[in-house]
């Protein structure tokens, strides 16, 4: 039986490693026996900054910008070397857009990939091009790797339809299954097993909005913040919690606004239980971004049974349950925002029928349903009686 391997640009083991997804991707296809280990391809030593120096330098003198440098066959090449014998006659499946060559073009490992989206949609979408001469050989390489692969797995048709279009890969092996919620799984099912049911608000009672974010302006956090003060400004009673951004660290506009809790940074990694409940006594999760690949978030909002107020852009629809979300494009006006909120403050029935869909399907937000959804056109290289023992 081949043995299947996860890989990263990072330890595919390591939970800090692209805010945890493919560990605990890893985690729930292990327990299946979809994956049997997941590699370290360690990029972060002080060893790999000065071979990133030395990359930049040399690309400086032929006359490129700066950049790219882990899309460069230099670093995938030795980012994999260390496990070539391991990997010969096995099965990968990569998180990242690009194999190296060297796997790209060995026949005898079984390649997978498995993306949030393709690198023409990374540049489109969030701009991240130094060097055309760069981006468009990676976009060759990344070509010649999903040609060779057995499958291609994305976050969303967003993603699938662009490795169809934008890469001339076969319909028949490009696959959809929407990734579930980075949740410590102990940690989750202690949570689900007492929680609330039942919609936690009356009308006399505040709309609880929760934003989770980093990148608080591409997430579209002013666009929130604005929405709730012209709401509170009409006399609604809505509180807004941020988790991800300390107020001090907000722009000088932002701090001291009525009706807002920032909690700051909280780590899933040490105070899992925490953020859990930091995020689901909240009514509804607000993720407004400007541009979104898909949106773990969404997920995790989902997964605690929360319904959403999600982007309308990229593979985010995708992550929403359509009957318990509302969808907001990157156009939409602050007021228009803001005019949703207030008809769901005004009509908690509609927010209770959204809760109890989001209730009801909160399972199918979870990386298990995932890896099931997987399992359809990637079989477990694990036998059959074995999975039931």
């Amino acid at each position: 039986m081949k043995r299947t391997y996860l890989t990263c640009v990072g330890d595919a083991n390591d939970p800090a490693t692209w805010s945890g997804t493919p560990f605990h991707f890893l985690d729930a296809a292990r327990k299946s026996g979809l994956i049997d280990e997941g590699l370290g391809l360690y990029v972060s030593s002080p060893a790999w900054k000065l071979k990133r120096l030395l990359w930049n330098a040399a690309t400086l003198m032929r006359g490129r910008r700066l950049g790219g440098f882990q899309y460069s066959n230099y670093f995938l090449e030795r980012i994999y070397a260390p496990f070539q014998n391991k990997l010969e006659g096995s099965r990968i499946m990569n998180f990242f857009q690009l194999y190296p060559p060297s796997i790209v073009r060995n026949a005898g490992i079984e390649k997978w990939f498995y993306l949030d989206m393709t690198l023409r949609q990374l540049v489109r979408c969030y701009g991240r091009v130094s060097d055309v001469r760069t981006a468009n050989e990676a976009f060759l390489r990344e070509e010649e790797g999903y040609r060779n692969a057995t499958g291609v797995i994305a976050h969303s048709h967003w993603a699938a339809r662009s490795v169809v279009e934008e890469y001339g890969v076969s319909a028949n092996v490009v696959h959809v299954a929407v990734p579930g919620a980075n949740f410590d799984t102990d940690t989750y099912r202690e949570w689900d097993g007492c929680a609330r049911t039942s919609p936690r608000n009356s009308d006399t009672e505040p709309l609880r909005l929760v934003f989770v974010g980093k990148y608080s302006r591409r997430k579209g956090l002013d666009r929130l913040l604005s929405a709730v003060h012209i709401t509170r400004a009409q006399g609604a009673s809505i509180v807004l919690r941020i988790i991800g951004l300390e107020e001090k660290d907000s722009p000088t506009e932002w701090r001291n606004e009525p009706g807002v809790e920032w909690f700051g940074f909280l780590d899933k990694r040490t105070e899992p239980r925490r953020f859990i409940q930091a995020v689901a006594e909240n009514d509804l999760g607000c993720l407004l971004s400007r541009a979104e690949a898909g949106g773990m978030v969404l997920r995790e909002f989902h997964a605690l049974g929360l319904p959403v107020i999600g982007p309308a852009v990229g593979g985010s629809p995708e992550h929403m349950f359509s009957d318990a979300s509302v969808q907001v494009g990157p156009e939409t006006s602050d007021e228009a925002i803001a005019e949703i909120l207030l008809n769901l403050y005004n009509d908690r029935s509609v927010l209770a029928r959204m809760r109890e869909h989001a209730w009801n399907r909160r399972h199918e937000a979870l990386w298990e349903a995932t890896v099931s959804r997987v399992l359809e056109f990637m079989p477990s290289e694990v036998p059959e009686m074995a999975l039931m023992k």
